[in-house]
């Protein structure tokens, strides 16, 4: 009886390390409510991304650059403020908004190819560069010091529309440690603003008369999300959207060096506070990443098992984000007032307008 309830001890202590969160301890009193808990939350979870998913196809959103990612958020936000959730909840939440958000961002890796990246040439690399230092670093300059946000917020906005959109924000929270209700601002914003060049950018390639292979180097090296991207490529021709894709998919493949750079950097910001951590969070599923590109870019892999990964892929990208919304109050999101949102504008008039400069002058 002893040696049973020794097992059945450092069973639930095991589980309690691997999906408890540091702010919220598993309410179990024993490794089978644990496992049930993890089984509950994930379980809510799935009916969130069924639900984003059904509805994203039933209403083709695709089509409006509105997947199910972005779906899955703003269903787990107005969930999570309908009712409070059960405590029993909270392992599979966090499972999914950690673990499976890790996962996620390195499968993504499976979108881009290196045999991509070359072809759209050096021009197109050196203007996704310009672009994404630029506004990531003159943009987090710029939300701490003019707009006055704080550090986290400020950077995942900053890294969202220089980078790969929401993707980009959930990939940089492990990073800055954001807060729930910033990331999901900073998620909010690349949605609306990345929604609103949808409608911007078809207007600017009829003014402006520039050709659909200069058109869609800007459009991939300036639009927030790839969805948005594809959405635009399409509504222009083939070889606009083709083009975007590909210079998209490259300011993706960027997203692992950032991340790096961005651990660096948010180490010795913390070194130099009082209260800062010496402990240096290193973005592992990073790595990932490069590894799941090299693999992508060097393996034939079959047709179907391809995409049966991105799919898989995008599920658990989905769930991170419903997590993410369920853990959100919009009370908290209310306080952080509109300059986030103003912020997230001026990044966007800065991508439209110097983008295009830049596009032009290189090209």
């Amino acid at each position: 009886m002893n040696n049973m309830n020794f097992y059945e001890s450092f069973l639930y202590s095991s589980l309690r390390k691997a999906f408890a969160n540091r702010r919220c301890a598993v309410p179990a009193t024993s490794w089978k409510h644990s496992c049930l808990s993890m089984t509950a939350g994930i379980g809510v979870i799935t009916m969130i991304i069924t639900v984003a998913w059904w509805l994203a196809q039933t209403l083709s959103l695709a089509d409006f650059g509105i997947g199910p990612l972005s779906l899955a958020l703003f269903i787990g936000i107005l969930l999570g403020n309908a009712h409070r959730l059960p405590a029993m909840l909270q392992p599979g939440i966090h499972f999914a908004q950690q673990k499976l958000l890790r996962a996620g961002i390195m499968l993504f890796g499976l979108h881009v190819s290196i045999e991509q990246l070359l072809h759209v040439g050096g021009q197109a690399f050196a203007i996704d560069l310009i672009v994404i230092t630029t506004i990531l670093i003159g943009g987090t300059w710029l939300g701490i010091r003019v707009f006055r946000l704080e550090h986290d917020l400020a950077v995942m906005i900053a890294a969202g529309s220089a980078i790969c959109g929401a993707a980009a924000v959930v990939a940089t929270e492990p990073v800055v440690r954001g807060s729930s209700a910033h990331t999901s601002m900073a998620v909010a914003t690349v949605v609306i603003f990345g929604s609103l060049a949808m409608l911007i950018y078809p207007l600017i390639f009829h003014i402006t008369g520039a050709t659909p292979e200069s058109f869609g180097i800007y459009t991939g090296a300036t639009v927030h999300e790839v969805a948005q991207v594809v959405a635009i490529g399409h509504g222009i021709g083939d070889n606009a959207a083709q083009t975007a894709v590909i210079v998209k998919l490259l300011r993706v493949m960027l997203l692992a060096p950032v991340l790096m750079l961005l651990t660096l950097w948010w180490r010795s910001k913390e070194s130099n506070t009082c209260h800062g951590r010496s402990g240096l969070t290193i973005p592992w599923f990073a790595f990932g990443f490069i590894v799941v590109v090299i693999i992508n870019s060097s393996w034939s892999m079959p047709p179907q098992l391809h995409q049966n990964l991105a799919l898989l892929d995008t599920l658990m990208l989905s769930a991170a984000m419903a997590a993410l919304g369920l853990e959100t109050r919009l009370d908290r999101m209310r306080q952080l007032g509109l300059k986030p949102l103003l912020f997230a504008g001026v990044l966007f008039l800065f991508l439209m307008t110097g983008g295009g400069i830049l596009t032009q002058w290189l090209l």
